[in-house]
């Protein structure tokens, strides 16, 4: 955790600034760096979730995001862990596409058991809408097999390169694993979204 925070200050301190939540300039190398925190959960707890999004040009971009929680199903508890890599396009200020990997892992707290590793092409949209100068609303929808991404979220602009960002999401990975286990994170999130 440390290295990350260390690296997050690096990338504020020696990157450009870009504006716009999430992601919206897709200048060669303009990036967007999101930190959040799990503060009310209906499913699943102890979440935390980092993305990083660069810019490729040309109204394209990479994106990365790992999410980690628990979760129960049944009479056992999990820790799981989800990667993506993901391809952005831009279509217009306010939508973008993205196509991409999910990976998700498992481990059976209770016994040490790890489950199969599940893996799934994915497809989604992202939409924003700016509230004013400094605000802007977004929501991300998408998925693949078994795997289902919903999110709303809110970002305030507290100065040129920093964010603070609201969010909920119902992320639901099924069928993991000989038990067909049903993986579930839904609830609310705050964090911090640097731009550089």
């Amino acid at each position: 955790m440390k290295k990350l925070v260390l690296i997050v200050i690096l990338l504020v301190m020696f990157g450009q600034v870009c504006y716009a939540s999430p992601l919206n300039d897709f200048t060669r190398g303009d990036t967007s760096v999101t930190l959040i925190s799990g503060i009310h959960t209906f499913e699943g707890s102890n979440g935390i979730d980092f993305t990083i999004s660069t810019g490729l040009g040309n109204d394209w971009a990479t994106s990365y995001r790992q999410t980690d929680y628990d979760t129960s199903y049944h009479d056992s508890a999990y820790r799981v862990k989800n990667r993506e890599l993901n391809i952005l396009r831009k279509i217009t200020d306010n939508l973008q596409i993205y196509t991409g990997y999910s990976m998700t892992m498992g481990c059976d707290k209770l016994i040490g058991q790890d489950l199969k590793d599940k893996g799934v092409m994915q497809v989604g949209i992202i939409a924003s809408k700016k509230l004013g100068d400094n605000t802007t609303l977004y929501t991300v929808l998408g998925g693949g097999e078994n795997v289902t991404n919903i999110e709303f979220g809110l970002s305030h602009q507290l100065n040129a390169g920093l964010e603070i960002t609201a969010t909920y999401r119902h992320f639901t990975v099924e069928k993991v694993g000989p038990s067909q286990i049903k993986e579930n994170l839904r609830g609310f999130g705050l964090g911090l979204t640097f731009k550089i």
